[in-house]
């Protein structure tokens, strides 16, 4: 059976300050959260408190960490890493948080009780997503590892409301545990398989900037409210009306207004006048494209004219950086792609 991307094999992952816990009472009383800074640091995560299940005695424990924490960010999502050698217990205490965790178990297994669940075991080919609501547990039955990437919820609703067009009436419930091998959570696997790669990546090629990962929360937002049953999919799948060729020229004036600043799909459509979701059934109709693709084209063109009248001065990378390209290299193969010739050649010819 195929496996999903979420594999760690016992090792942390590269990318992540880690923080090894190495006594029980560490990781029971979150005295390690300080040793994730500067991620983590918003005090709701702190709500969030580990129990060892059949205490065990220090001496029992042998050598090496019980626990390892691990935390990285890119963009408004926050990334947790977690590996524990002994049976433990998740909490949601107090208030609870205002974000939507989607994991991933890497080894292992875990029991969830939430909301819309009161016991669920999920394992490497079971995918969990759920609220941060008051009394929300996650159980171990042994050793595990897994990863937990937080959305706030603010950014959740904010996409659902730009893909029906109207803001939504509530929150969203999503169905907490899901087949990761199903149809439609393919695209949302490869785009965690994507994310994994790059926060471990010494040269982050698709992270590398504001503007990137401004794009990534869109995709995996996105392809988390289409992939994953909620109670909006109805919604979500209706047909939309597609937008005219009008509002796809106020779309592409704003995208080309913007090069040099973070783009969200959801101001695009919102400057546009329609909802995201018609404006990528636009693009693809009359445009054959889709909105990043086209957003990364505007980009390029805004780039090519800097190289051709910049001064001989003007590296390469200064105007890939400029445009919302972290990774020159990645940058000149999209350049060269687009235009028949290197930025090389370009700069070459301005000396």
């Amino acid at each position: 059976m195929e496996q999903p991307p979420s594999d760690f094999k016992g090792s942390p992952p590269r990318g992540f300050k880690l923080a090894p816990i190495q006594h029980l009472r560490d990781l029971e009383s979150g005295s390690y959260w300080p040793q994730l800074r500067p991620y983590f640091q918003r005090p709701e995560f702190h709500r969030i408190r580990y129990t060892i299940l059949g205490q065990t005695a220090q001496a029992d424990v042998g050598t090496g960490p019980v626990s390892l924490r691990g935390a990285s960010k890119a963009g408004e999502l926050d990334v947790a890493f977690v590996a524990d050698r002994l049976a433990a217990k998740m909490l949601i205490a107090g208030p609870g948080l205002p974000d939507y965790c989607l994991t991933m178990v890497g080894q292992g297994n875990l029991v969830y009780s939430g909301e819309g669940c009161s016991s669920a075991s999920v394992d490497p080919t079971c995918g969990l997503v759920y609220q941060g609501n008051p009394g929300t547990t996650l159980a171990s039955v042994g050793s595990q590892e897994r990863l937990a990437i937080w959305i706030p919820g603010e950014s959740v609703a904010q996409r659902l409301a730009a893909l029906m067009g109207a803001p939504a009436r509530g929150e969203v419930r999503f169905q907490p545990v899901f087949d990761w091998l199903a149809p439609k959570s393919a695209a949302l696997r490869q785009l965690i398989k994507l994310f994994m790669s790059e926060l471990q990546s010494p040269a982050p090629s698709v992270l590398g900037s504001e503007a990137a990962n401004r794009s990534f929360s869109d995709l995996l937002i996105y392809a988390m409210l289409r992939a994953l049953p909620n109670n909006y999919s109805d919604e979500i799948a209706r047909p939309r009306a597609l937008a005219t060729p009008g509002t796809l020229r106020r779309a592409e004036a704003y995208m080309r207004a913007h090069v040099e600043e973070p783009i969200a799909l959801h101001e695009v459509a919102q400057a546009a006048g329609c909802s995201v979701r018609s404006l990528q059934m636009a693009f693809r109709k009359f445009r054959e494209t889709t909105p990043l693709l086209a957003i990364r084209q505007f980009r390029l063109e805004a780039a090519r004219e800097a190289l051709h009248s910049g001064n001989a001065g003007t590296t390469i990378t200064e105007v890939a950086l400029r445009f919302g390209f972290a990774n020159p290299g990645r940058f000149t193969r999209f350049y060269k792609a687009a235009f028949g010739e290197s930025p090389t050649d370009v700069a070459g010819r301005r000396v």
